[in-house]
């Protein structure tokens, strides 16, 4: 299974659960409501007969009516909820279950975030800035594609979110709208202005470091919305001149 096979069956837990709760809520209602239709009982009685009905537990004194709403419950209720049970055992051996709970628990913890900084991009640049970060005890987490680079960021203990952030989905995942900074590390400008935008349409008031690698294009992404533009071959030079005593 491919990791974004797995992924879907993990998002689309919920839904099935869903399903599941429905299906046995069905099953109830319809022997509910069977019995109270056939026999004229209470909707107490009625539902205490079909509970009574799935357990395998039949009245002897039944007409052939209710005898017939018996089997049909027991023969439906019996592949239904043997079908429920497997499909949760399924999902609890392939561990998707605790999966989708490690990843709501993930979520959750994004959701409590306030004032922190979003790094887009876990190469080099946003590994160095996350570190940083880190060693300042700054909230921040990181927004990366590459499943590989993922993997090794969340072995250092950071909060990484994966997917594309041109997607607006991913950056919305982010707690953007509750963020202080979006720093975005990205080495393709024209990328970067585009997530400049994306990020002052989601929150106007945050705060945006840009990287480019075009130096033609700085005005445009000032004009954008980002507040700090930063050429890294510039910076490099700065420093090493400084290094140099120039």
């Amino acid at each position: 299974m491919s990791r974004g096979t797995a992924i879907k069956e993990i998002e689309e837990l919920p839904r099935r659960l869903k399903v599941f709760l429905g299906v046995i809520t069905t099953l109830f209602i319809v022997g509910t409501f069977g019995f109270r239709i056939i026999s004229e009982e209470t909707i107490q009685s009625s539902f205490y007969r079909t509970v009574q009905t799935l357990a395998f537990m039949f009245s002897e004194d039944s007409t052939l009516s209710e005898r017939f709403m018996e089997i049909f419950l027991a023969i439906v209720g019996v592949f239904l909820v043997w079908w429920v049970l497997w499909s949760l055992a399924d999902m609890i051996l392939d561990g998707n279950l605790r999966k989708y709970l490690k990843m709501r628990f993930y979520s959750l913890k994004i959701r409590q975030m306030k004032n922190h900084s979003i790094i887009i991009g876990g190469g080099k640049v946003g590994e160095e800035i996350a570190r940083v970060l880190s060693e300042k005890n700054k909230p921040f987490l990181i927004i990366e594609s590459d499943p590989k680079v993922v993997a090794s960021l969340k072995k250092k203990g950071y909060t990484v979110i994966e997917g594309d952030a041109l997607n607006e989905g991913i950056i919305k995942k982010s707690n953007i709208e509750n963020a202080s900074k979006i720093i975005i590390s990205l080495p393709k400008t024209e990328t970067n202005i585009l997530l400049t935008l994306t990020a002052k349409e989601l929150n106007s008031k945050i705060e945006v470091h840009a990287r480019c690698e075009n130096s033609s294009l700085v005005s445009k992404l000032k004009k954008a919305g980002a507040k700090v533009v930063t050429i890294p071959e510039i910076v490099a030079a700065d420093k090493i001149a400084k290094d140099l005593g120039i």
